[in-house]
């Protein structure tokens, strides 16, 4: 058996496997330790292996590299920046025998929201217990503690036919546009942000929905029921119309220029974004509202929710009535876009 120092903890070689006896290094916690390794009940009393040399943050990097091998790279970016920001301060150099139920409930009270607690747990922290379980570290998983009740601040609240029309008369420009496009297709902004030119039939009236961007990297949706095939609304359309003649035969739609620079997704129109609500003297609200509006807008005008459905891209008509059942009327005439092309009054560019 052999002692090293690693950044201060004492570590022990045993059978050419490293071991953190998670004692401070010194000559006093050498002598200790070797005493303990004497005496085989003191790794039986803890549940572990005597040749056990990973520590939980070992285990959790395990995991983190396997999982590069099959997921795309913004995923994996999201991964690593909660284990090191949420995990790390958690788990600091200990084993997983370490760990209790207790412990694991008290940090879930440090996290404040269910998407990053279902990262942290599900797909990082119980993978590796797992595996610790399979190498004989440990015989039972503390995560028996049920996750906490979180309920999101985030609101739906759309905007009206009068606030859109009020946005569209003062934006200008490629911004204009995407509003526009935005407003009348219900498309997620990475969606709009990715769209290519090839994915736009503009005689068939029909859009190719088959990636998103995020952070400035296309890549496929994370579900299959976001690859669609979607109609152009005559209103959106315009917009579409209006844009081809700024972008021209570029390959995006909306291209990155020496004005806009790159577009990374809705962090890069935010800035304009707010200036816009302000100048229309609107509380801010997210971009993604404009989401949440074409499909209340269109829910509002008697619209077929199984349309509503195929436009957003749900799973099934059920998510659809679940988020926006309070704009859905019960009796439906023939499609209604709101409003009659003769009476179209979002002026063009």
């Amino acid at each position: 058996m052999t002692f090293y120092n690693r950044n201060g903890i004492l570590y022990a070689r045993i059978n050419g496997k490293r071991v953190s006896t998670k004692l401070v290094y010194s000559k006093e916690n050498i002598k200790l330790y070797k005493s303990y390794a004497k005496n085989e009940e003191f790794f039986k009393k803890f549940d572990v292996k005597n040749d056990s040399t990973k520590t939980i943050a070992d285990l959790c990097e395990e995991v983190l590299i396997e999982k590069e091998k099959k997921l795309q790279q913004t995923t994996i970016d999201s991964y690593w920046s909660n284990f090191k920001t949420h995990i790390l301060p958690f788990i600091g150099n200990k084993c997983p025998h370490e760990i209790t139920p207790k412990q694991i409930k008290e940090w879930y009270s440090s996290i404040n929201t269910l998407g990053t607690l279902n990262i942290c747990v599900n797909s990082i922290l119980k993978p590796a217990f797992e595996i610790a379980i399979i190498e004989g570290y440990i015989r039972t998983s503390p995560f028996v503690v049920k996750f906490p009740t979180l309920r999101s601040n985030y609101e739906m609240n759309p905007f009206n036919l009068e606030e859109i029309k009020l946005l569209l008369d003062n934006a200008e420009g490629w911004f204009k546009n995407f509003l526009g496009i935005a407003f009348f297709t219900g498309l997620r902004t990475g969606e709009i942000l990715a769209l290519e030119w090839k994915d736009i039939n503009l005689q068939n009236s029909l859009i190719s929905i088959t990636k998103t961007q995020t952070r400035g990297i296309n890549k496929q949706p994370k579900t299959k029921n976001s690859i669609r095939e979607i109609d152009i609304l005559y209103q959106a359309e315009i917009f579409f119309r209006n844009q081809q003649k700024i972008s021209g035969l570029g390959q995006n739609i909306f291209n990155a220029t020496k004005r806009t620079g790159k577009l990374y997704g809705s962090c890069s129109l935010k800035y304009r974004w707010k200036e816009l609500l302000k100048n229309c003297n609107l509380e801010y609200r997210n971009i993604y509202q404009t989401r949440h509006s074409f499909a209340s807008n269109m829910l509002s005008n008697k619209e077929d929710i199984f349309w509503v459905s195929k436009m957003l891209g749900h799973k099934n008509p059920n998510i659809t009535l679940e988020r926006y059942s309070k704009y859905v009327k019960k009796d439906r005439n023939k499609k209604i876009t709101f409003l009659d092309k003769e009476n179209f009054i979002f002026a063009q560019n």
